[in-house]
């Protein structure tokens, strides 16, 4: 085995899943802190030290490789039941595209410059090289996204359903690409309805009682000021074009009837989402 700098190996393995949260965040639309992003992927970076030790079982290994995903999918985005799955999912579907893509740029150039240990790899070049190597791969990513999210029609008719407690809502909606409300402490998007609507959902209940209440500032083209935000206990999002539901993870913002758009009774920003 080659030598194997640990101080390398470490700043590699940051580097490799910070951009691998990324891209998972990316693909599943997610809100992503960068603190957050960096401190798991610090975590996950120390399985790598398996590469140091002597071959493990290979059942041994895929046991680690996947706690190791669970883990930086939980520190990075949180446990959250309606998403975690699509997030890990995505997140170890990047890890092995990158393994794909080291194993055939190796095959091709006949360079040994990766090590294998343990299901972990050690890359022998320059941070530089490791830099564009993503870099270009992240925009590659960035640009397919772009190209799918044009290919969305835009005459979709949607239906979204609020759960609060024992109390449920169903609500027309409309996918807005210039909704761009989140919220400004946790990152998560914002569904905006209006305060009519959301009448039999909150059945007199003061905002203030909310779960996870907070006031974020809002602008539109006619008016700004303060939107109250609650998180619902459920959100579910049915594109009535497709027949396709996705339970998501969202804030629901009460506004004013001139914040949200003409004879819509909510709206929300359709690239936070997969529908």
């Amino acid at each position: 085995m080659p030598t194997i700098y640990l101080d390398v190996l470490l700043l590699q393995s940051l580097y490799v899943n910070y951009f691998l949260l990324r891209a998972a965040a990316k693909l599943t639309h997610t809100p992503l802190h960068w603190i957050r992003c960096g401190l798991a992927a610090a975590g996950s970076s120390l399985f790598s030290l398996l590469i140091l030790l002597p071959p493990l079982p290979a059942w041994f290994q895929l046991v680690c490789k996947l706690l190791a995903a669970a883990l930086s999918v939980t520190m990075a985005f949180g446990l959250h039941r309606e998403s975690f799955f699509r997030q890990w999912s995505c997140f170890f579907l990047c890890n092995f595209l990158l393994a794909g893509a080291i194993l055939g740029i190796g095959s091709l150039t006949q360079k040994g410059f990766a090590t294998w240990g343990n299901s972990c790899c050690y890359l022998d070049f320059s941070l530089f090289q490791l830099i564009l190597f993503t870099a270009a791969a992240y925009s590659l990513l960035h640009l397919c996204t772009l190209l799918r999210g044009r290919k969305r029609h835009t005459d979709s008719r949607f239906q979204v359903f609020l759960r609060l407690g024992e109390r449920r809502l169903m609500l027309d909606g409309l996918a807005d690409t210039g909704n761009n409300l989140t919220d400004t402490f946790s990152g998560t998007p914002v569904i905006v309805c209006s305060a009519a609507a959301l009448e039999p959902l909150l059945a007199g209940t003061p905002v203030e009682q909310l779960r996870g209440y907070r006031l974020v500032p809002c602008t539109t083209v006619t008016a700004e000021g303060l939107v109250p935000l609650f998180r619902p206990d459920e959100v579910c999002i049915r594109n009535l074009s497709t027949e396709k539901s996705r339970s998501v993870h969202a804030m629901v913002g009460i506004a004013a009837r001139s914040q949200v758009p003409f004879f819509t009774l909510c709206s929300w920003n359709e690239r936070r989402f997969f529908l």
